[in-house]
């Protein structure tokens, strides 16, 4: 091995202790009830273990509103070696973030040949805290293996500029389809590895004009293609989720107002990483004129600044267009979700900024005739600075209770954390606290049906039930075709005496699934105390005809025969109850089911 190849070698070796020492403290962290549970504690299919059904599920499923088998099978594989015991899975992405900052490096370095500027970049890169929610925060995995495929892309496309051939595209393709699978996120890759053409790799340089853009894009044109694929397949999955906010709910001038706010926002956290938050909401009214318009000039003068020295500072042209045009899927013009930025977005567009940092340092040097040591102790301090910073947030990252208390003492109006909050605290038993939080979640949100229902339920638990169906009156306002909210309205209905109107919204509670029994054995309840069993029968036989082999549904129809004094219908529908039931596997309804008929068989 040569000299060279040992430093790259002790250099990685360090880095990897370095950031393992940065990320060591998750292997003591929870899950966390904020996509955790839908990704991994709560999702059966993730929990069934590597087979032909899981594998067929990761590759068809929208769920959560994106397609990213990749991710899927990540996780899968996960809860089959580590089960439910969340050191394992936290330490998979300790190591997915080390080996994206070790190929980072070598990378850069093969493209650039410049190797502390390299290591630098990779160092802040590994050690920066705005990188924690990406590690300490399981759901993120797709961004870490999203942005492990994207490097290897990008190495890939490297050997291929060398020497382009088609076996060598292939390799791109075939990397570049597992970002893709990961996390969609990436469908800008194509547009960095233009960039990347132009600084360091210089491949068109002989070109005069825009020449070498168009020569650029058209080699591009297949990848192109599969990022405008991911794009259409992405959107479906979200406008199917309900979790694209259209313009009519969110005007394209907030859009652009937030989207302009929040790229100087990320440039404020990387270089000055403080207060940072699992959520930064989404403020809902139209900021000043002034800040929109200050932030548009400041991202303006920069990018033609970029433009003009593109020339004698390329990295400053990639860099800092890296970074514009690998937000932009994340920068909120097509909203999804309740924030207005996230940190965990910066993951992979930050790598431009590092870059501009690194090389624009080198330059400042050699024009300033700045002692070495004076750089290699401020950027020493620089990463000492970010280790500590990153070992605090990932001590926030505890569990659910840690990470959303620090949210909360870092961010105002923070509706959906104040909503998650208060769910924790009604489970935990504390309902005076929950309350005060839903409380607050609907001051900063009054259109948020979410808390209100929640808020409704700790009503109802409390035994307040008037404040709790008025509660639920105003989430069924904002979401009413929400089958929980009605469920437990109609709860609050009845235990109040008004058994008619429970009975409708109990009928509109009633889904498939596995509450549809206690549902409609509370709907028949209703309707018998209302002295109407026949408007239980009909919804009954509604549902007989989209479900005929429901066992509930016959046996909640030979209980009402029995209340009406029909013998013969009931002992019918028992009998064809315990038939569904027997075939099912169902035993405790068997069992029930045979203790109804025992009577009439005496």
């Amino acid at each position: 091995m040569t000299n060279d190849g040992r430093k790259i070698l002790l250099i990685c070796i360090m880095l990897a202790l370095v950031i393992f020492a940065a990320y060591e403290g998750v292997r003591k962290n929870d899950f966390v009830y904020y996509d955790d549970d839908t990704y991994v504690t709560e999702n059966p299919s993730v929990q069934k273990g590597l087979n032909l059904e899981s594998i067929r599920w990761a590759f068809t499923s929208l769920y959560q509103a994106n397609w990213h088998p990749l991710t899927w099978l990540s996780h899968i594989i996960d809860c089959a070696v580590f089960g439910m015991k969340p050191a394992g899975h936290h330490l998979v992405s300790v190591g997915f973030h080390i080996a994206n900052t070790l190929l980072l490096l070598l990378i850069l370095r093969k493209m650039t040949g410049a190797f502390w500027p390299s290591v630098f970049v990779s160092a802040v890169f590994g050690l920066h805290p705005l990188g924690v929610d990406s590690v300490a925060w399981v759901s993120q995995r797709k961004n870490l293996l999203s942005a492990f495929f994207g490097i290897l892309t990008i190495a890939a496309y490297f050997r291929y500029a060398q020497k382009p051939g088609l076996r060598r595209y292939l390799i791109v393709v075939f990397f570049f389809a597992a970002g893709l699978s990961s996390k969609p996120m990436l469908v800008t890759l194509p547009f960095c590895l233009m960039l990347l053409d132009f600084w360091p790799l210089g491949r068109f340089a002989k070109i005069k004009g825009l020449r070498w853009f168009r020569a650029s894009v058209s080699e591009k044109t297949p990848l192109l293609v599969m990022s405008a694929a991911s794009c259409v397949i992405t959107y479906i999955a979200q406008a199917r989720a309900e979790a694209v906010a259209y313009f009519t709910l969110l005007p394209l001038g907030l859009r652009v107002s937030n989207a302009l706010i929040s790229y100087v926002n990320y440039i404020g956290k990387i270089f000055y990483p403080s207060s940072l938050a699992v959520l930064y909401p989404l403020n809902i009214r139209m900021p000043a004129f002034w800040k929109t318009g200050s932030c548009l000039l400041l991202l303006a003068a920069i990018s033609v600044t970029a433009i003009g020295l593109r020339r004698r500072f390329g990295y400053l042209f990639t860099g800092w267009f890296w970074f514009l045009g690998t937000l932009v899927p994340v920068i909120g013009l097509i909203q999804v979700g309740l924030q207005s930025m996230a940190d965990r977005y910066v993951y992979w567009p930050g790598i431009g900024i590092y870059i501009i940092v690194a090389w624009l340092t080198g330059d400042l040097r050699e024009k300033f005739r700045i002692p070495k040591p004076v750089l290699t102790i401020g950027a020493t301090a620089a990463l000492v600075i970010l280790f500590m910073l990153t070992r605090q947030q990932v001590r926030y990252w505890k569990n659910s209770m840690t990470i959303y208390e620090r949210t909360l003492a870092v961010t105002e109006n923070n509706y959906r954390i104040e909503t998650n909050y208060g769910e924790l605290l009604r489970k935990a038993g504390r309902l005076d606290e929950s309350a005060e939080h839903f409380k607050r979640a609907i001051a900063a949100h009054p259109r948020l049906a979410r808390a209100y229902h929640n808020l409704g339920i700790v009503y109802s638990e409390k035994g307040l039930f008037a404040e709790a169906t008025a509660a639920f009156e105003r989430a069924l306002e904002f979401e009413p075709n929400s089958t929980s909210a009605h469920n437990y309205y109609a709860i609050c209905l009845a235990e109040q005496g008004a058994y008619d109107k429970a009975v409708e919204h109990f009928s509109r509670a009633l889904t498939p699934g596995k509450h549809f029994s206690g549902v409609l054995k509370n709907l028949c309840n209703a309707a018998v105390m209302a002295k109407n069993p026949g408007a239980a029968m009909k919804v009954i036989a509604d549902w007989l005809q989209k479900i005929p082999d429901n066992a509930d549904l016959y046996y909640q129809a030979g209980i009402l025969y029995e209340d009406k004094g029909d013998v013969s219908a009931a002992i019918e529908s028992f009998e064809k109850a315990l038939e569904l039931a027997e075939s099912q596997n169902r035993r405790e309804l068997a069992d029930e089911i045979k203790r109804r008929l025992e009577k009439y068989h005496k």
